[in-house]
This record gives C-alpha cells, structure tokens and sequence, in this order.
C-alpha cells in the first residue's frame, strides 16, 4: 500500500471527486452543500477541515455524511474497528 496518499487520490481512482463543497458519485449524483442538507466529513470521530487533502493513517475511522445532523452521532456509532484484526 502506498503511504502519504489523499483521500482525494483514493476517490478520483474510483471516478469520484470529494472537497469540502460536493460528493461526487462515479455515475455523475451530486451531494453539495446547501440547505438543511450538508457535507460532513469525520476522522477518528472527530470533525476533519481538510477534506479531501486527508492524509490516510492505519486504522483510521472515516464518515463522510450527508444530510441534516439528525441521524450523525448513530452513524459515527456504526464505524467498527475491524480493520485492526486483519
């Protein structure tokens, strides 16, 4: 695996784009930011600035959310450490 990569490497490798503004699914489905729904991006469980400059860590915890902030706490919630068992 490579080391020093950011996230956005990672998406633009699948034929997504994702910046602090927009998700960009490979199919061409926009998530921006606007109105009651908006772009959320957490490392560790903790809200990130950098977006898509993201460098990754072993074991690290990602959650990209979209939407309003009703259902955040469930989903960090539902990041599993599997990862380190393997």
């Amino acid at each position: 695996h490579a080391t020093g990569v950011p996230l956005w490497i990672f998406f633009e490798s699948v034929g997504m784009d994702f910046n602090k503004d927009c998700l960009t699914l490979a199919d061409g489905q926009k998530f921006c930011n606007g109105g009651v729904n908006n772009l959320k991006f957490y490392v560790n469980g903790k809200p990130n600035d950098t977006w898509g400059n993201y460098v990754f860590n072993d074991l690290d915890k990602i959650l990209i959310s979209y939407g309003s902030e009703a259902n955040l706490i469930q989903q960090l919630n539902s990041i599993t450490d599997f990862a380190k068992n393997h």
